[in-house]
């Protein structure tokens, strides 16, 4: 059997084993549902704006439109209802029948709940001051239609700089915790596999057919595809949403795409690296052990990517390999990643692909036929090949 076919052999079994399982399934349903739950909420949240119950105590002739006119650049409606009384209003606000109460006079009072609807506020204050305004103008006499045309001036227009940054920073959290549960689980899912063989002696059986390497690369390849339909379960859902013309936050498409191919080239890298060592367990219990390091740089990678995407030690994270699969999602979301800078990081993440390779062969190959004790990176390196 060629080399070829032998990793195709390993690839379709390992495919089967884990699509017979009922978490691999579960695992793709909820993720599903997440993803399109993200689409679809905010759409629905931000589909009409925000919508504002007012309670007015008195008659102020022109408050509703006042107040309409003060929110019309902040995408909200009100809906203003009359109350007899002060203390009627401040119970609608108590209870949330109402997000503000006006209680209207000489003296007029705003009733809100503490720290909560400032635009609300600020807007009913500017249109009792308009009311007020245009009330006293009337009393020195000036004409309607003059009060009209000086309260009716256009207001200034409000330039926002990087007005996408929040949006921006929750599509890079939002892809990289989907990229680093999904290679932490695969790693974990590509050690526990190879410890598992070992133990019960199936690799041997394995070994009488097909030599280490296909053997190894064979699992990689088979977990790779199943990690592939799970990251594609995810990412379905935003791809019908951006066919059929939906609005999705800005760094989601980008990231998205970006996060395709580092996933798969980093899913290369630590599913090689961990295979290989979890032939170094004796059994399933110290297959955890024996990749705690490519764990921890996982968890450490992850932190960095949230907190310095953005700053020189992010580019640099962004092209160590190890650490680009997380980090360069994280800047190509943030809308900080160069075109020069991505391709390096990829170039880099291939060829570390390919020492790995080699690498991992070497370990996988020394290490997968010799039983009795969890053995050391160290030992199995020095020694001769079985």
């Amino acid at each position: 059997m060629t080399a070829v076919g032998a990793t195709r052999l390993v690839a379709a079994r390992e495919i089967r084993e884990t699509t017979r399982r009922k978490s691999f399934w579960i695992v793709l349903v909820v993720l599903a549902l997440a993803a399109t739950a993200a689409v679809v909420v905010p759409t629905l949240l931000d589909d009409d704006g925000t919508r504002y119950r007012v309670a007015v105590v008195g008659d102020r002739p022109g408050l509703a439109e006042a107040l309409t006119t003060s929110l019309a650049g902040l995408d909200a409606t009100v809906r203003t209802s009359l109350v007899t009384t002060a203390t009627d209003a401040e119970r609608r606000v108590e209870d949330g029948s109402a997000d503000l109460a006006i209680v209207t006079g000489d003296r007029a009072r705003l009733i809100v709940k503490a720290g909560e609807h400032q635009e609300l506020v600020g807007a009913a204050s500017q249109a009792l001051s308009t009311i007020g305004f245009a009330a006293d103008l009337e009393a020195e006499g000036v004409d309607a239609g003059r009060i009209t045309d000086l309260l009716s001036r256009p207001a200034p227009t409000v330039t926002e700089i990087d007005r996408g940054a929040a949006d921006r920073k929750g599509a890079s959290f939002a892809i990289t915790l989907v990229l680093y549960i999904l290679l932490l689980t695969l790693m974990v899912q590509a050690a526990n596999g190879t410890a598992i063989e070992k133990s019960n002696r199936i690799s041997e059986v394995l070994l009488a057919i097909v030599r280490p390497g296909p053997l190894l690369f064979g699992k990689v390849i088979g977990i790779s595809v199943t990690g592939l339909l799970t990251f594609a379960a995810g990412g379905i859902p935003i791809v019908i949403s951006l066919a059929i013309g939906s609005d999705l936050p800005p760094g989601i498409g980008g990231a998205l795409a970006g996060g395709a191919i580092w996933f798969v080239l980093g899913m290369v890298l630590y599913l090689t690296l961990a295979g290989s060592l979890g032939s170094l367990a004796e059994r399933q219990e110290e297959a955890g052990v024996v990749v705690a390091p490519l764990t921890f740089l996982l968890v450490g990678t992850f932190i960095a990517a949230q907190s310095a995407a953005d700053t020189t030690f992010g580019i640099v994270l962004a092209l160590v390999p190890l650490t680009s699969p997380l980090v360069m999602p994280a800047r190509i979301a943030e809308g900080v990643a160069t075109v020069p800078e991505m391709a390096a990081s990829a170039l880099l993440l291939v060829a570390a692909i390919a020492l790995v390779a080699r690498f991992g062969a070497v370990v996988y190959g020394r290490a997968i036929v010799r039983t009795g004790r969890r053995l050391k990176l160290k030992d199995v390196l020095r020694s001769t090949p079985a």
